[in-house]
């Protein structure tokens, strides 16, 4: 057992909105964060019988298009309270409308506003613009709000460097998601806007704390501010790691292979065991890079696949201050568990009674097996 600390001030409230409007009859709702690179998904239930008469089982048979809104907070009184006081976690469309007459139940399902980007096919490149003024463009094209960060290097550029074909279509989403992917940037919806923003630095944010105390003598229980906490480590990656990126560029007619790290990777014994020792590599084939094109590619990849070296799974009672946009820092396990993660998936679940759960997953790479770009 863990004794679980926590606030006796906790009075979690929610509320929704379909098209714009504040509804009552709703049970349950769930939101899912899904990181950045794909969109976030939500599902709400409402008991058909405490549904507004207007706004019954045969009036969402009837809807075409639909949006949803879904707020979770703790307004200072539990018991009279408006969303403006609670916090808006998703604003979606609508994908299926549920309808169970056995348990007199509706469903709607959905995702948020990334899915327009998702489904907006382009061959747009915008050569001379900068990636935040493509970012900024595409927004408001959608009548989105803008919350981006200027850059400075030209789309053009970027594009030469990776010999994009311009006549090939891709999504707007797979655009913002290249774009933030080579200035370092992250792009993401959240309610009726789109973020392109620097990655967190980790020496300046500050992070989300979860903490554990292991019993005592004195105190018979652990004590942890979380419910569950279950950690691993990917032992292929922890041995040492090494990815290649091969490629023939047509402009010079000559065919490159680059590695990185350049040098044979550290191996990390486990005990004084030898077996599986040897390091992992990562083979990929990029056709028309030249040798600093390939070189980033192999170090953005490599840093994608030592994130996934260090995994958390946690569950906690629902905390509006943690998103998947925060820094997680573990501690008090006493094990190379004790360090910062990057959550890359976050579910919350809220019920009309108040009950508000969280639960997510987080990843990191050991600092001992980290490679300085």
């Amino acid at each position: 057992m863990i004794h679980f600390t926590q606030s006796d001030a906790r009075q979690p409230r929610g509320a929704v909105k379909v098209n714009g409007e504040l509804i009552t009859g709703w049970t349950l709702f769930e939101i899912d964060n899904n990181g950045f690179f794909s969109a976030d998904s939500f599902r709400c239930t409402f008991a058909n019988a405490a549904l507004p008469v207007d706004r019954n089982a045969a009036w969402f048979s009837e809807q075409q298009d639909m949006f949803v809104e879904l707020f979770i907070g703790f307004p200072p009184d539990a018991n009279s309270y408006t969303p403006a006081q609670l916090q808006s976690w998703i604003y979606g469309q609508v994908d299926d409308i549920d309808l169970d007459p056995v348990t007199n139940t509706i469903e709607v399902t959905g995702r948020d506003l990334t899915r327009l980007m998702i489904d907006t096919k382009t061959t747009e490149k915008w050569p001379n613009k900068t990636s935040s003024q493509i970012a900024t463009l595409i927004a408001q094209a959608h009548g989105l709000t803008p919350v981006v960060q200027a850059t400075t290097t030209k789309a053009g550029k970027l594009y030469a460097i990776d010999f994009v074909n311009l006549a090939v279509e891709h999504s707007e989403w797979d655009i913002l998601t290249y774009l933030a992917d080579k200035e370092g940037f992250r792009a993401w919806v959240r309610g009726q806007s789109l973020f392109f923003q620097p990655v967190p630095d980790p020496t300046k944010t500050e992070p989300y704390e979860m903490v554990w105390q292991p019993r005592t003598t004195e105190r018979g229980v652990p004590v942890a501010n979380f419910e569950m906490l279950k950690l691993q480590r990917s032992l292929t990656v922890s041995r040492g790691i090494q990815v290649v990126i091969r490629s023939f560029n047509a402009k010079t007619g000559k065919a490159l292979t680059v590695a990185f790290p350049p040098n044979k990777p550290k191996s990390i014994k486990v005990g004084k065991s030898t077996v599986g020792q040897g390091s992992q590599v990562y083979t990929k084939t990029i056709p028309g890079l030249d040798r600093a094109a390939a070189l980033q590619r192999a170090q953005n990849w490599y840093q994608q696949l030592v994130a996934h070296e260090m995994k958390m799974q946690f569950a906690f009672p629902g905390d509006n201050s943690l998103d998947v946009t925060s820094i997680v820092k573990l501690s008090g396990t006493g094990t190379a568990w004790d360090q910062n993660y990057y959550p890359d998936s976050i579910s919350r679940v809220m019920t009309i009674n108040g009950g508000y759960a969280l639960s997510g997953h987080a990843k990191n790479h050991s600092p001992e097996s980290e490679v300085s770009l």
